[in-house]
């Protein structure tokens, strides 16, 4: 009996998955392409369980367009769309293969980070329908150019994106989450019914007269958390991880825009009263509505009950892996018969 050959199959659907982010060298402003003007440095995280993530599925069509893109329930606004569409673009003009595409995206108890970890979902989800095998530094430039912080959902960890020298731009992942396995993070959020947005930010932040002090110590937090991550020197990190992102935030706020409200100050003496007291704790801040509080084993327990104390409502991350791929779909490849 002659055995049929099997059916060509073709990517119908692909769901992929990433962890929002938060600064260790903050974006303080972005060229045209949302590439930073200089390095950044970003790290990625969850709870306890892994369940605090970005989840974005996408439906291939016939169409060559982006069609419907949901986000929680709702359509992405207009405005959000060309970066996509230009991704898009970029994947057809890469394989000759004119897909479009339908999007679901949901985001689960997450406080902030969501379009870098959305960012980076969605460029590995095309990647793998597009079937173009693309390098995790490709990716992380295709998501850079959606959302300014991509690279750091990407690679996951903590990471860096280089913007200038030799080989620029490309993303580097400095320390995995089994590397950082002891460190502790404490997310505080605060519910404000708005945040600034990251042109308003930049804007800020470059319209300073101290900007340019900014851009020539950049290298030097740069070296000293690279140091840090070498030695499992988890206070020479931390410290520079809160000093340059005290540095934006005074940027800002010396600009004349209040990022940080009362609460967000009030989680940030906590911090520092509570580092007087001899426990290792550090804080970062992005432009969203929270703190978070950076500690290491074996403090983590009473860096966590000092926090409580104070009245503070901590939620416990850890450092969370790349964005990946957690289930694709096939169906039947049309081809035209003789």
């Amino acid at each position: 009996m002659m055995q049929m050959e099997a059916e060509p199959k073709a990517v119908s659907s692909v769901t992929a998955e990433a962890y929002p982010t938060i600064p260790i060298i903050f974006v303080s402003s972005a060229r045209d392409n949302r590439l930073p003007v200089h390095n950044s440095m970003g790290l990625s995280v969850t709870d306890k369980n892994g369940q605090t993530k970005v989840v974005t599925k996408i439906i291939r069509t016939e169409t060559g367009r982006l069609g419907s893109f949901r986000v929680n329930g709702e359509e992405l606004p207009q405005e959000r769309r060309k970066s996509i569409e230009d991704v898009l673009r970029t994947f057809q003009e890469a394989t000759g293969k004119h897909y479009g595409f339908d999007a679901e995206s949901n985001n689960y108890n997450v406080f902030s980070g969501s379009s870098d970890a959305g960012a980076a979902a969605l460029v590995v989800a095309l990647d793998r329908m597009f079937g173009t095998d693309y390098s995790n530094e490709r990716i992380a430039i295709l998501s850079n150019s959606i959302s300014e912080s991509a690279v750091r959902a990407v690679y996951g960890g903590l990471n860096i994106l280089v913007v200038d020298g030799p080989g620029a731009p490309y993303g580097r992942q400095l320390a995995s989450d089994d590397d950082l396995k002891d460190i502790k993070i404490f997310a505080m959020g605060f519910d404000y019914p708005s945040r600034i947005s990251a042109a308003e930010i930049f804007q800020l932040t470059r319209s300073n007269p101290f900007y340019d002090y900014r851009l020539k110590m950049m290298p030097q937090w740069e070296a000293k958390i690279k140091l840090g991550i070498i030695n499992r020197d988890w206070k020479l990190v931390f410290s520079s991880a809160e000093e340059n992102c005290a540095n934006a935030h005074y940027l800002i706020e010396s600009s004349g825009k209040r990022v940080r409200k009362r609460e967000m100050m009030d989680a940030i003496i906590n911090i520092e009263e509570i580092r007087e007291s001899g426990m290792p704790v550090y804080w970062t801040a992005g432009g969203g509505k929270v703190i978070n509080a950076f500690t290491w084993e074996p403090y983590g327990d009473a860096v966590f009950k000092a926090l409580k104390e104070r009245g503070q409502e901590p939620i416990e991350y850890k450092v969370a892996p790349a964005a990946m791929v957690t289930s694709v779909e096939y169906s039947a490849l049309k081809t035209t018969g003789d």
